[in-house]
């Protein structure tokens, strides 16, 4: 693999910052609303398992290559393709469980919601990459 160059690092570094963030805040607003909870694990953030705030930079940082390479259609449905694997894998191994929610539950329990959130995200990686790596100059000097 080709070793980042120090800028690239650093917008590299912007990118994973801004992705767990909002991975941290929107789980969060999801758990304050019960619309699910997690089973006990040893590594929180604000009651967030951090295999969860990794889950979503993966997401994000997939959905760009997957943009990259072929286009707008499927790099919004990465997140999508990627969460239903594991809404399989929580709804038998009680990684996570869903509560009853304003949408209708369409996939092992998961509500209609969630993929809107996953179509969201993907969305949003795609405009924070494309932002980020237009800004060249101002994060080369920081």
């Amino acid at each position: 693999m080709k070793p980042l160059f120090k800028p690239q690092k650093k917008r590299f570094l912007l990118v994973n910052a801004i992705f767990a963030t909002a991975a941290i805040a929107i789980e969060q607003a999801g758990l304050s609303v019960k619309m699910y909870f997690y089973a006990d694990t040893p590594f929180n953030i604000f009651d967030v398992p951090l295999i969860i705030v990794a889950y979503w930079v993966i997401i994000g940082h997939t959905s760009w290559v997957v943009y990259k390479k072929f286009g707008w259609v499927a790099g919004l449905l990465t997140g999508i393709i990627i969460d239903l694997p594991f809404e399989f894998l929580a709804f038998h191994l009680g990684w996570w469980t869903w509560i009853p929610s304003w949408t209708p539950a369409i996939f092992f329990n998961a509500p209609l919601a969630n993929f809107l959130v996953y179509l969201s995200v993907s969305f949003g990686s795609i405009l924070i990459y494309k932002y980020v790596m237009k800004q060249k100059g101002s994060l080369a000097t920081a």
